[in-house]
């Protein structure tokens, strides 16, 4: 198709060939499928499912979490401050017990002090009429607890 042009003349087609141009067409209309679009529309209802289910099931995941890290938490800081308290208590009970030690030790040493040991010598031998024991007086006797003793009867002569 060509177009010729003049100044005189008016536009005109010159058309070669055997077709003939249509005037004032409109392009065919293709319509789509409704098929297609459901299932479109299925996949992105079916996906948007998912994702909903998926943040739910996420945020519950994370919730649980969050609990549980809150709750080792305060057990952590509420066993950290029984420690803390214990340990306040021991110190507490050791001082109590170096004094009790101390207070142990003078006492026995002004007791010590306060006894003359050649007063109860002289007075045991001359007053009590007490005796050192013979060879054959002496029986000796082994006990399970070296420290502590206690008698139930008369330890026999042999």
């Amino acid at each position: 198709m060509r177009r010729l042009d003049s100044r005189n003349e008016t536009t005109r087609y010159y058309i070669e060939g055997n077709t003939a141009r249509k005037l004032n067409t409109a392009p065919e209309r293709v319509e789509r499928p409704v098929r297609e679009e459901r299932r479109v529309n299925e996949r992105i209802s079916r996906n948007t499912r998912r994702a909903k289910a998926f943040d739910l099931k996420y945020t519950m995941a994370l919730t649980v979490a969050t609990v549980f890290l809150f709750v080792a938490c305060v057990n952590m800081l509420t066993l950290q401050a029984d420690i803390t308290e214990q340990r306040r208590e021991i110190a507490t009970l050791e001082r109590n017990l170096e004094s009790l030690i101390d207070t142990n030790n003078e006492t026995g040493k002004r007791l010590e002090s306060s006894v003359d040991l050649t007063k109860v010598y002289d007075t045991a031998i001359k007053e009590l009429g007490m005796v050192y024991p013979k060879n054959g007086q002496i029986v000796n006797y082994e006990a399970s607890n070296p420290d502590y003793v206690k008698q139930f009867k008369d330890v026999p002569e042999q």
